[in-house]
């Protein structure tokens, strides 16, 4: 019997988030087919319609430059989980990519923290504005030593902000609830031969092998490295990464072997105190040649994982 996959987007409109993207729409499309030429059936699917048991009441194909809404219920045997506002179910009747507890995991910035304490800055999470000053003040800093805060499960660099400590006031967070509060880390001291200065040094893994890895620098006058908030990106071939962080990118895949098939990226930043892991991310996008120079080894990978992964089911 042919088996079926269901890519998951929380947003609504069939070519809503990430489909708005041209480029994201010409690397999904490119993804599907590729499962499809594996005899694979590959729908798309969206915000509050799972049914339960793999079941979806509403589904949509990818054809040539749009989706076409299909006239049937969606089985899947496979839930490739893209959420980025994090509504899908706790989904325990259907084999999800990732699982829903490395999900979790990587999701969780506290749970990363506590997972890793040896690789990872001082972090605590909050609910309130007094609770943060309670902890802060535990933490023995100056007034001008910074803090990096942000919201613990927001994404593309939304809601992080990284001041002094004297800066820090209640006006910040209309709601302190699930705020994190962590030690900042120097990443002035760069990575040799790839970076001078400040910079995040990202690496993509598939089912616990490095595919490919990206630095982002942030612009002027910012620490934020995301490309949303206004960093550069440009790919780094593997060959050039540091042993160290490659060493490290195999500590951590040794402690989340059990959740495979898994995708992840792991972010870094070197400091005088070392490489410290600054957090993982469960839905790497899908990579496109005007954005990564190794954009199909990573895509083929993508696939692979897939096809593998339903075909196992």
């Amino acid at each position: 019997m042919q088996k079926t996959i269901a890519i998951y987007f929380s947003d609504s409109e069939p070519m809503g988030y990430p489909f708005h993207k041209k480029e994201y729409f010409e690397k999904y499309a490119e993804l599907t087919q590729r499962v499809k030429d594996a005899g694979i059936n590959i729908y798309i699917v969206r915000a509050d319609s799972y049914l339960g048991d793999g079941i979806f009441s509403r589904g949509w194909e990818i054809v040539g430059d749009g989706v076409t809404e299909i006239d049937k219920q969606v089985k899947a045997d496979l839930i490739f989980n893209r959420d980025d506002k994090n509504t899908i179910p706790h989904i325990a009747d259907c084999k999800v990519i990732n699982h829903p507890d490395f999900d979790a995991l990587c999701l969780d910035k506290l749970k990363t923290a506590k997972a890793f304490p040896n690789l990872s800055p001082q972090t605590d999470v909050v609910h309130s504005y007094k609770d943060a000053t309670e902890i802060l003040s535990s933490w023995n800093l100056s007034e001008e030593d910074l803090v990096v805060l942000k919201k613990n499960y927001e994404t593309e660099g939304r809601g992080i902000f990284i001041l002094p400590l004297r800066e820090i006031e209640e006006s910040l967070y209309e709601d302190w609830s699930n705020v994190l509060l962590q030690e900042f880390v120097d990443g002035s001291c760069g990575v040799p031969n790839l970076a001078e200065g400040l910079h995040d040094l990202r690496v993509t893994v598939i089912n616990g092998e490095p595919i490919n890895s990206f630095m982002r620098i942030p612009k002027v006058g910012s620490y934020l490295a995301n490309v949303a908030r206004g960093g550069s990106g440009s790919s780094v071939d593997l060959a050039h990464i540091p042993k160290e962080v490659i060493d490290l990118v195999y500590e951590i895949d040794e402690s989340v072997k059990q959740y495979f098939p898994a995708i992840y990226a792991a972010d870094f930043m070197n400091s005088p105190k070392g490489y410290k892991l600054i957090e993982l991310n469960s839905r790497p996008g899908m990579q496109h040649p005007n954005w990564s120079k190794t954009y199909d080894v990573f895509n083929e990978g993508a696939a692979r994982m897939l096809i593998d992964a339903v075909l196992n089911t």
